[in-house]
């Protein structure tokens, strides 16, 4: 089979005899890159200065609301926080355990079956009461 070169003659309907057909290309998508930037540029102009944050990192906003207070955690809680630890806690788990009001993974049952380390969903020995309520 011979290869055929393909008149592109349609494509540039309307051309002037002199011009170059690579000049005609590039002028297209010169064109068709600035009419995108100027898109971009009338989206980012249509939107509104808001608070922009990183520009005072030493001051606490003055509409932002006040940090949450730090709680003090019931003996209870931290037995809770701390099953399936091994008494004494190793390093600083007793001090992750208290933390105020953050939320803290140690606190919560993690994954079921054999990723179960400390022994979250075991079920209950059958002559343990019931869990109260909260």
């Amino acid at each position: 089979m011979v290869a055929q070169a393909v008149d592109l003659q349609w494509f540039f309907v309307g051309l002037p005899g002199g011009m170059n057909v690579a000049f005609v290309i590039h002028m297209k998508v010169k064109v068709l890159f600035t009419i995108g930037l100027l898109a971009c540029a009338a989206g980012a102009a249509g939107q509104t200065a808001g608070y922009v944050a990183g520009l005072h990192p030493d001051r606490r906003p003055d509409a932002a609301p006040p940090p949450p207070s730090e709680a003090a955690r019931t003996p209870d809680q931290l037995e809770r926080a701390l099953h399936g630890v091994e008494k004494p806690a190793p390093g600083n788990v007793d001090l992750i355990a208290a933390t105020g009001n953050w939320w803290v993974p140690l606190r919560q049952p993690g994954m079921t079956g054999p990723y179960d380390l400390r022994g979250w969903h075991e079920a209950p020995p059958a002559s343990a009461p019931p869990p109260a309520a909260k």
